[in-house]
């Protein structure tokens, strides 16, 4: 009997606690709890899109306001005959740019630079050690810095270009920033680039003589198709954004040298396919993505023939193959890429756009921005996140960009057809 009853109070204990269960999973769920389980379970997305930003500062000498020059080097290619004109002719393009490499202390090439000027060009010299071994020589400065600025012709100089090369980084600043000095006093009309190989970017900062000795930053870009006896696989922009976001907010760039290989001999294999995408969308990416890079300088040369000792091993020309001088035309149509240089909005202030080093991350169709961006990139705009819940991506904290800017100082633009958010302060 006692047996019995244990079991019939064991059956209505479990029957009543099911009971209970039951009610509880079967209790409607309200808005609040509606609303939690289902940001809880939307997907986070990362998107493609841009974010920049606006700030002020005083434009570099001869920095466009907006856009970006085109420039090119021809003086290796005897097939064009090293003439400006036939250049132009063939790839239907007007540049606002041509380069020459020069020693320092050597004749200045006065017949060159005014040839430019009356083809309304401007001259960029790359300006060389006179000697490997004794690269600074002082008593060179003064009578070269006299040459360039005799007729006061607007020019560049890439200035001792690629100084990973050198030893001592002390002894190349203090070089750099003399030249500069002796060139404000005998050259005003000449800006300087200070320039770094793309391999090496990473190792030259240690040599940037510093914001006042430089007017432009500049990126020499060879895109060999080997390197180091490897297939070159690289995205060049992984490395470029290294420099790029460094100065973006100080100086104009440039890329000072640009070469993309379609021939290489070390396999004797062509690429022309592959070459010319990569100036597709080289120039492509550099409008819409890069509005600090505001120069590029195509090196129309075969490096197999121009390089001493058998050393080179790519050939960048892109006037010997019609797809390849196809891909260069269509990609620089574009209104946005320069033909003439600007001289009357130096040191003027004007609004740059520059862009956020974090990705963007997409919920609910809502836009998500770093809790980085809003801590250092933008610190001095006042936007505050206390009271603000994030989402979470591998454990950084992302906020809404709408509820951000909502009730701010600033407006948001997003252009989907080219990956842009812009955030703007009103008025502007």
């Amino acid at each position: 009997m006692k047996l019995k009853l244990s079991h019939m109070m064991i059956f209505l204990f479990l029957f009543l606690t099911s009971c209970s269960t039951s009610k509880k999973d079967n209790a409607p769920i309200t808005d609040t709890e509606e609303k939690e389980v289902s940001a809880a379970q939307a997907i986070i997305e990362i998107t493609d899109y841009k974010l920049y930003r606006s700030i002020s500062r005083p434009l570099s000498l001869y920095e466009p306001k907006e856009g970006c020059y085109l420039g090119a080097y021809i003086l290796s290619n005897s097939d064009i005959n090293f003439d400006i004109e036939t250049f132009e002719k063939i790839t239907e393009i007007s540049h606002a740019i041509y380069l020459r490499n020069m020693r320092l202390g050597a004749i200045f090439p006065i017949e060159w630079v005014l040839e430019c000027t009356s083809r309304m060009k401007t001259p960029c010299i790359i300006l060389q050690p006179p000697s490997k071994d004794f690269p600074y020589q002082d008593y060179l400065l003064e009578e070269t810095a006299k040459e360039f600025g005799y007729y006061f012709i607007p020019m560049f100089v890439q200035f001792y270009p690629n100084p990973h090369q050198y030893d001592n980084p002390k002894e190349y600043k203090d070089f750099f920033l003399k030249a500069r000095k002796t060139f404000k006093e005998y050259a005003p009309n000449v800006a300087f680039i200070w320039s770094v190989n793309l391999e090496n970017c990473k190792d030259s900062l240690t040599y940037y003589p510093g914001d006042e000795a430089v007017d432009w930053i500049g990126i020499d870009v060879y895109d060999s198709i080997y390197i180091r006896n490897e297939k070159n696989d690289r995205n060049v922009f992984e490395d470029i954004d290294y420099i790029y976001y460094t100065f973006q907010g100080k100086k104009p760039m440039m890329i000072s040298q640009l070469g993309i290989s379609h021939y290489s001999n070390k396999d004797h294999g062509y690429y022309i396919d592959e070459a010319a995408q990569k100036i597709t969308t080289l120039y492509n990416t550099i409008r819409t993505h890069y509005p600090q890079i505001k120069g590029i300088n195509y090196m129309d040369f075969d490096n197999i023939e121009v390089a001493p000792d058998g050393m080179g091993q790519d050939n960048f020309k892109i006037t010997g193959e019609s797809q390849l001088t196809e891909a260069y035309k269509k990609a620089l149509k574009d209104h946005y890429f320069i033909d003439s240089l600007d001289i009357q909005t130096t040191s003027a202030v004007e609004k740059q756009w520059i862009v956020s080093y974090y990705p963007i991350y997409k919920q609910n169709e809502k836009i998500y921005i770093s809790e980085k961006v809003i801590k250092y990139e933008w610190n001095d705009m006042g936007f505050e996140i206390d009271e603000e819940k994030p989402i979470w991506v591998n454990q950084n904290a992302y906020y809404s960009l709408e509820n951000l800017i909502e009730g701010s100082n600033f407006n948001m633009y997003i252009d989907s057809k080219n990956n842009q958010i812009k955030i703007q302060e009103k008025g502007i």
